[in-house]
C-alpha cells in the first residue's frame, strides 16, 4: 500500500504537519501487509502556496503519484471530497506524531478510516417559505380612492402630466371624502342626465 503525510520538512523521522494542503511536503512510503518500508520519497507540495484550491490541488499530486491512503490530522472540505472521489482511504492522526508511528498504527489497524459526517436528516417535515418574502398577498390600498392613483401616466385623467391633479373618477362615492365637495361625475350627471 502506497501511503502519503504531509509533513513538515520531509523524511521519516519528521513528523505530521498540523495542515494537509499547505504542509510544505509529502512523504510516501510503500509499505507492505507485515509493516515493512519497501520505498520511500519525499515530494515538495505544489499547492502549499497556491491562492486558493491548495487542497484539490495537493489530492492531485498525490493521486499522480498513485497515493492509496492519506495519513493526516485534518482535511478541509474541498480536499476531503476529492479524496472521497479518487477513492483514497483517509485516516486521521494527531499533528506532530512521528511519521513512522502514523504508519505503524496505520498498517496495524490501531487507527480506523476517517469517514465524512453524515448531516443529520430532519424528523418532521417543515413548511416551505413563501417565495415572495414576508410582504401581504394584496397590496394595501386606501379603502376609498376617491382621487384615482394620482398625477400622471393617464390614471389621473390629467393626460399623464399631473393636469388633473390626481382627481380621477375615484370610488364612485359622488363626493369628495376628504373635502366632501361633490365629484365632477355627479356635477355631469346633474346637468345632462347621465350616469
Amino acid at each position: 500500500m502506497r501511503i502519503a503525510i504531509p509533513t513538515n520538512g520531509g523524511g521519516r523521522n519528521d513528523t505530521v504537519a498540523p495542515v494537509f494542503a499547505r504542509a510544505p511536503a509529502f512523504y510516501i512510503a510503500d509499505v507492505d501487509e507485515n509493516g515493512n518500508m519497501i520505498s520511500e520519497k519525499v515530494i515538495q507540495n505544489t499547492g502549499a502556496m497556491a491562492g486558493g484550491g491548495a487542497g484539490p490541488m495537493a489530492v492531485q499530486t498525490l493521486i499522480n503519484e498513485g497515493v492509496e491512503a492519506i495519513i493526516a490530522p485534518q482535511v478541509g472540505p474541498n480536499a476531503l471530497g476529492t479524496i472521497q472521489a479518487a477513492g483514497i482511504k483517509l485516516y486521521q492522526v494527531a499533528a506532530g506524531t512521528p511519521v513512522e508511528e502514523a504508519i505503524k498504527a496505520v498498517v496495524s489497524g490501531s487507527i480506523g478510516q476517517f469517514t465524512a459526517p453524515v448531516p443529520p436528516t430532519p424528523t418532521t417535515p417543515t413548511a416551505p417559505a413563501p417565495a415572495y418574502g414576508p410582504y401581504p398577498a394584496t397590496p394595501a390600498y386606501p379603502a376609498y380612492p376617491a382621487y384615482g392613483y394620482g398625477p400622471g401616466w393617464g390614471r389621473g385623467r390629467g393626460f399623464g402630466r399631473g393636469m388633473g391633479g390626481g382627481r380621477g373618477w375615484g370610488a364612485r362615492l359622488g363626493y369628495c371624502p376628504w373635502t366632501g365637495m361633490p365629484n365632477r361625475r355627479n356635477w355631469f350627471a346633474r346637468f345632462f342626465g347621465w350616469w
